[in-house]
């Protein structure tokens, strides 16, 4: 054997390691962490002040009795839609190791998670919308808001509004979905690397 051939085939094996700014990684799993604890934080918040005014509508008197069980379904929505958020978010908190290849794979696990977050709040929409119109129905027949100018403004704001809202949802959720893919292509690349 050759001393130099095996220092050569060294060097080479030492080349093709997989390169990873460990610390930049780790700085990169912390800052997602603080981001997960506040984007939690927001959705509670939103959930709360939802189920308040979910609450409000339900004991309002002179409400009908079709806007209160759209208010029931709607709070059995945002339940479900809390409860899977949390549970799609399990075990995306913390790496079990504190090596690369721990950091990188709860670094794919976060993205798949927010793949799963993303389709989510994106079918939530439809679901949504089948809960409200059956019950919004008789104000949307034109023979009702034809002659009614008032529920004319009320129904081109709300069709404008929400119209911007959901489409502004729709197009942040897809470019998310194609990031959170883009890198879990390039993570899972780098712990295949890892694992040769």
């Amino acid at each position: 054997m050759n001393p130099q051939d095996d220092w050569g085939r060294w060097g080479d094996d030492w080349q093709q390691q997989p390169t990873v700014d460990v610390e930049r990684l780790r700085r990169r799993v912390q800052r997602k962490r603080w981001q997960m604890r506040v984007m939690v934080g927001i959705e509670m918040a939103l959930a709360l002040f939802a189920v308040g005014q979910l609450v409000r509508l339900l004991l309002m008197p002179g409400v009908a009795e079709r806007w209160k069980i759209w208010a029931g379904l709607a709070f059995l929505l945002m339940a479900a839609t809390v409860y899977l958020a949390l549970r799609a978010r399990r075990g995306t908190w913390r790496s079990a190791t504190e090596d690369i290849p721990g950091l990188l794979r709860l670094t794919a696990e976060r993205a798949r998670a927010g793949i799963r977050l993303a389709w989510m709040n994106i079918l939530s929409v439809p679901v949504l919308l089948a809960i409200s119109l059956p019950i919004a129905a008789p104000w949307l027949a034109p023979s009702r808001w034809r002659h009614d100018p008032v529920l004319q403004r009320v129904l081109l704001f709300q069709l404008v509004i929400n119209g911007v809202v959901i489409g502004a949802l729709l197009v942040f959720f897809v470019a998310y979905i194609r990031r959170q893919r883009r890198r879990l292509r390039e993570v899972e690349a780098l712990l295949r690397e890892y694992a040769d």
